[in-house]
């Protein structure tokens, strides 16, 4: 692997900072890095997870996960917020500007920035918003976060809100209003594309859920709704990718609904068997609910992906899903925990196929004019432009 140092081909640098790089739910992340044109990314990360999905070079670890690096580097820094392995190699590899994702990840990156005075832009997902507004920032594992935020707020120039939600919570936290900008998360075209109708159509057709199996992702609303399906007739199947803690109580409930039989839990699935999973789909549900810590979705992948493969995709007015989902056009919205409303419109795709291909078309079509991943990373690098040159 080459060093941080070597040669970028005479693009300007951007130092991207996240400290896990890279949970299998975070390719969006990777897929920015691949789509940038006139910028090379340096990853400067605590641990390295799972490099066979998400390669890139260069890249600065300082633990590799199952093996390799320094397991006491990767303490100090957890623990201290210190490197001077990340000083040396940020001043080395000339950045003109620092990424971080997540504000966590910002607070972490806030003291390098600063002493290489380097602009800071820090990109907003969701929990890392959520979590300022409820008791869970006193938990030691947020304390580095709460305790900056006030630093932070007033050196990074730029904040990305991947919802207009996002930015109004990130601003009632105390943020400037004039530093936040909307930027949504783009997707791959080329990668998530319409799928051929199956010949003769699917006796069983595929209803699918995505996600850990936390409060917040309301699978629970999901598995009722499809159970309404099963109830009226209708011969369909459900597969709930992902794991978390509740996955007991999913598994209960679907014995108790008597979904045995029509329910797969695979656990959670890389990213081309999700690709593969979206293909075979008529409907993809995304019941999201504000959880009881007051946790929310920021703009949901899994919508957009969907959407992209021409899927219809019923969701709740929840975070940015609304942004993603043109009620009644691309897909359907209800209200957050209404199963019975999610399985009237789940019912209506499933017994009119040719209303799911209009609303997939028109999914597909939003996603060409408002999500394509190569126009909005040129938007977030005509951003670093902006913020460098100011």
């Amino acid at each position: 692997m080459n060093g941080p140092h070597s040669d970028l081909g005479g693009k300007p640098t951007v130092a991207l900072w996240r400290n896990n790089f890279l949970p299998y739910s975070e390719t969006f992340i990777h897929d920015q890095l691949r789509f940038h044109e006139r910028y090379r990314a340096v990853v400067f990360c605590r641990q390295r997870r799972n490099a066979q999905l998400f390669p890139h070079d260069p890249i600065v670890a300082l633990e590799e996960i199952p093996r390799g690096g320094s397991k006491l580097a990767s303490t100090g820094y957890g623990v201290f917020g210190v490197s001077p392995r990340f000083d040396r190699e940020l001043e080395k590899c000339g950045a003109k500007i620092v990424h971080a994702h997540f504000g966590h990840n910002g607070a972490f990156a806030l003291p390098f920035a600063k002493r290489q005075h380097l602009p800071l832009v820090v990109s907003l997902h969701g929990h890392d918003v959520t979590v300022l507004g409820s008791s869970e920032r006193f938990h030691p594992a947020w304390w580095r976060y709460t305790l900056r935020l006030s630093a932070l707020f007033d050196y990074a120039a730029v904040f990305l809100a991947t919802s207009n939600e996002l930015k109004e919570l990130i601003i009632a936290a105390g943020c400037p209003p004039g530093k936040v900008r909307i930027h949504r998360l783009g997707i791959d075209l080329d990668h998530f594309a319409p799928r051929a109708p199956p010949a003769g159509g699917d006796s069983a057709p595929l209803v699918v859920m995505v996600g850990r199996f936390v409060e917040k992702k309301g699978h629970e609303y999901g598995l009722r709704a499809f159970a309404k399906a099963r109830q009226s007739g209708l011969k369909a199947r459900m597969v709930i990718a992902g794991d978390g803690p509740l996955r007991g109580r999913y598994e209960r409930l679907i014995a108790e609904l008597g979904l045995g039989g029509s329910v797969e839990l695979p656990g959670v699935l890389p990213h081309e068997k999700i690709r593969a999973l979206l293909a075979a789909a008529a409907v993809v549900l995304t019941p999201s609910v504000v959880a009881r810590t007051g946790d929310r979705e920021g703009g949901l992948m899994i919508a957009k992906e969907a959407s992209a493969c021409a899927i219809p995709v019923v969701g709740t007015h929840h975070g940015g899903i609304p942004e993603i989902i043109d009620d009644g056009v691309t897909g359907y919205l209800v209200a957050e925990r209404d199963a019975e409303a999610l399985g009237d419109r789940l019912c209506a795709i499933l017994r009119n196929p040719a209303l799911g291909n209009r609303l997939g078309a028109a999914a597909r079509a939003k996603m060409e004019r408002e999500y394509d991943i190569v126009k909005q990373v040129r938007d977030l690098e005509a951003i670093y432009d902006e913020v460098i040159a100011g």
